[in-house]
């Protein structure tokens, strides 16, 4: 998403809503295949990125890493422990639902300001 009237803040909670839309792809995979012998379980990491990004004035250069998670693997190989996942998916589901409501506000605000205040 390009600044919208130059609003970086709009910008890196795209970003922000971009990578937790990812995560939460990568969780469903991670639960999906809870029981396939051998699959590694995924991590998507972009909080850090994301707070370099917004330090250098550019949170549009955030880009969201998935790397593979360093649990313990089972007997199978497997190494998807589906407590975490389902912890990290209600983490991330809460995290997005209030990304969005800022996003919202964010939106109402400028149509305010646009409207000057007329509703």
């Amino acid at each position: 998403m390009k600044a919208v009237l130059g609003d970086r803040t709009l910008v890196a909670l795209s970003k922000a809503l971009d990578a937790l839309s990812l995560r939460h792809e990568v969780i469903a995979d991670n639960i999906a295949n809870v029981n396939t012998p051998g699959f590694k379980a995924r991590r998507v990491r972009f909080e850090d990125q994301l707070k370099a990004a917004i330090s250098r004035g550019d949170p549009g250069s955030c880009r969201p890493v998935i790397e593979e998670d360093r649990l313990a693997t089972r007997r199978d190989g497997n190494s998807v422990d589906i407590d975490l996942e389902m912890a990290r998916l209600a983490e991330t589901t809460i995290m997005y639902s209030a990304i969005s409501r800022l996003v919202s506000d964010r939106f109402s605000l400028l149509k305010y300001v646009i409207s000057e205040g007329r509703r």
